[in-house]
């Protein structure tokens, strides 16, 4: 997870890069510390697993983009998410893939902590908070131990499905 953190970082922090690909990967991290999870943190076994699909779906609408030069490391992170974003997909199945994809790309304009992506984005402070606050999120994760997967998956799709309606 911290790769994929460091990647998405590192896409923000990008001044080439163009601004829609900066504001989706600040809208991705946004998420990682917003109490308004598709799916809450609190829930056994599944809380993490949207955090981690935002992720990925978000590297992969970033590949639309202009990153800029970014380091080897970020690049080789951001092209594994993308590619784990058809996990998600055969996961989700093509109609719920294409809401949480669609509710990915808006995240670029949600306000988190008081903060929009734009504003992560222009401003140092800001974008210092988030990272704090990122990095608090990634000290508290625990190894998650899924005992059935199948309800975990059952009771992931629902969330999705009705949060996505």
């Amino acid at each position: 997870m911290r790769a994929d953190v460091d990647a998405l970082k590192a896409v923000v922090e990008a001044s080439a890069a163009e601004l829609p690909a900066r504001k989706l990967a600040a809208g991705a991290l946004s998420y990682l510390v917003s109490r308004m999870d598709l799916v809450p943190d609190w829930n056994a076994g599944i809380g993490f697993a949207d955090d981690v699909m935002v992720l990925r779906v978000a590297a992969q609408l970033i590949q639309n983009h202009d990153t800029g030069d970014l380091p080897t490391s970020a690049t080789v992170a951001l092209g594994r998410m993308a590619n784990e974003a058809d996990v998600v997909s055969a996961f989700l199945g093509a109609a719920l893939f294409e809401k949480f994809r669609a509710h990915v790309s808006k995240l670029t304009d949600q306000v988190v902590r008081a903060r929009t992506p734009g504003v992560i984005v222009d401003d140092d402070a800001a974008r210092a908070a988030l990272w704090r606050e990122v990095n608090d999120e990634l000290t508290k994760t625990t190894t998650v131990v899924i005992g059935d997967v199948a309800d975990a998956e059952v009771r992931l799709k629902a969330y999705l499905a009705h949060k996505l309606a």
